[in-house]
């Protein structure tokens, strides 16, 4: 138990740096005067790129799949993809409340499931059945 609180910390570390590198990104590609979507996806492929080698090396200590860099795009694809469809359910849902504070709730209650699926989807190796982690 207590290496796994310490390996979700590691992994909540990990998403807050990832958010300073996609932040820092869209500000500066703003600044240069790329256009926002162009910034936007730029800042999200540095971010995805940031969190991926910092879970694989610092949290899940180098896990042995071969296809991780693949499988953790995925995990993105089909979180940001449900975060966007719950989002749009519960705007209308709930007209009175700021879609950010909306954002903000989702994405904290998805970590959690991305934090499972990360470790035993993304950085499994399923042939020695063992999970890589703090």
């Amino acid at each position: 138990m207590k290496k796994t609180i310490l390996s979700y910390i590691k992994y909540a570390g990990a998403g807050l740096i990832a958010s300073i590198a996609d932040n820092l990104t869209y500000f500066i590609c703003n600044h240069l005067g790329v256009q926002d979507s162009w910034a936007l996806i730029a800042a999200r492929i540095v971010s995805l790129i940031v969190n991926y080698f910092l879970l694989h090396f610092a949290v899940f200590q180098h896990g042995r799949r071969k296809d991780s860099f693949f499988r953790y795009t995925l995990l993105v694809i089909f979180s940001t993809t449900i975060i966007y469809y719950l989002m749009q359910w519960l705007e209308k849902l709930l007209p009175n409340i700021d879609p950010v504070l909306i954002k903000m709730g989702l994405e904290f209650l998805m970590n959690f499931f991305n934090y499972i699926a990360a470790r035993f989807f993304v950085f499994e190796d399923r042939k020695e059945k063992t999970v890589h982690e703090a």
